[in-house]
């Protein structure tokens, strides 16, 4: 982490050197981050719609009651990454994260793939992809596995462009369909239930906008996904918020009800998603349904690479993700 702040702020700039800072202090914990047992599905036809499930310990998947599970939508640009990435850190990305929060929490973790825009993919596929994850949770991980039956507490948290992707499933008008089974914050749903519910949504460094970010290496995968540089704003997250609340939905419950959300951001993140995210709060008419929380002392690209890593204040912001997570739950 003492590192960071020498490599700069902008994503493109520090992706390279901080993956090499973290590669290391991974493959010195490498035979425990493969130590968590892993299983990959399809969630729907296309070839990106694959996603990874890592298993906690016999011991606390025997648990009664609902299982926790924690979605991880990973960034990359719209164009870049993958749930898997056999050339960063000896291929131990995400993986890390999965075991971090399986070994330690008994989270059952899930890291999907989605649809690229330069796999044709154009708005609002990520939030679609995001969609089906949740369903293939809700349908398929019962069928599969045994402890399951009592239901799921699914978790979100989506990573920049990732984020942007769970924010479209979370707030899009055309979604609401897919997502209104599992964010209804009715006390009957509790105790003894069946069936998965979202308890949750964080998003890492999500660019609320992308004012100031639509020229340079961006302009191609945006103007691609959302179909030109007009509809950038009305279909950002800041977007889809301001649409709500011009339907009148800020007098009654944001389109996941009473789900909580927290927005995360690093101290190192470039300026423009440190405003955008700025802008999302200030937009949020929900107040006491999100949570906004900086980061110390890690950059962009940095949070996910620095769990499994063994080192206290790396890994900081998840124990109190964690955290969030347990509350959300509370009765």
């Amino acid at each position: 982490m003492d590192q960071l702040p020498a490599f700069g702020r902008a994503i493109f700039q520090v992706v390279g050197p901080t993956v090499q800072a973290y590669t290391p202090l991974l493959l010195a914990h490498e035979s425990e981050i493969r130590s968590t047992r892993r299983e990959e599905y399809s969630f729907g036809p296309h070839e990106r719609q694959t996603l990874d499930v890592y298993y906690p310990s016999e011991e606390t998947t025997a648990q009664k009651g609902p299982k926790k599970v924690l979605v991880f939508v990973h960034g990359g640009g719209f164009v870049h990454n993958s749930k898997r990435n056999e050339e960063h850190s000896g291929g131990l990305t995400y993986g890390n994260v999965a075991h971090f929060f399986a070994a330690r929490f008994g989270y059952t973790v899930v890291v999907t793939n989605y649809r690229r825009f330069d796999h044709g993919a154009v708005y609002p596929s990520g939030g679609e992809d995001v969609a089906a994850v949740v369903r293939w949770i809700a349908e398929e991980l019962p069928s599969r596995h045994a402890g399951y039956e009592a239901g799921t507490d699914i978790f979100l948290l989506g990573n920049s462009a990732g984020g942007v992707h769970t924010a479209t499933y979370a707030l899009e008008p055309s979604l609401a369909g897919a997502r209104d089974p599992f964010t209804t914050d009715d006390n009957a749903r509790r105790g003894g239930r069946t069936g998965a519910l979202l308890r949750g949504i964080a998003l890492l460094g999500m660019p609320g906008h992308f004012k100031g970010m639509d020229a340079g290496p961006m302009a191609a995968p945006l103007h691609a996904y959302y179909g030109g540089a007009d509809h950038h704003y009305a279909k950002s997250p800041v977007g889809l918020v301001e649409a709500a609340k011009a339907r009148g939905d800020d007098a009654r419950r944001p389109p996941t009800r009473g789900t909580p959300y927290l927005a995360l951001t690093s101290e190192l993140d470039p300026d423009d998603i440190l405003q955008a995210n700025r802008d999302f709060a200030e937009a949020w008419p929900w107040k006491e349904l999100l949570t906004v929380e900086s980061i110390p002392g890690h950059n962009h690209i940095s949070p996910p690479l620095a769990l499994a890593t063994g080192i206290k204040r790396e890994e900081e912001w998840a124990v109190k993700l964690a955290a969030w997570c347990e509350s959300c739950v509370k009765e």
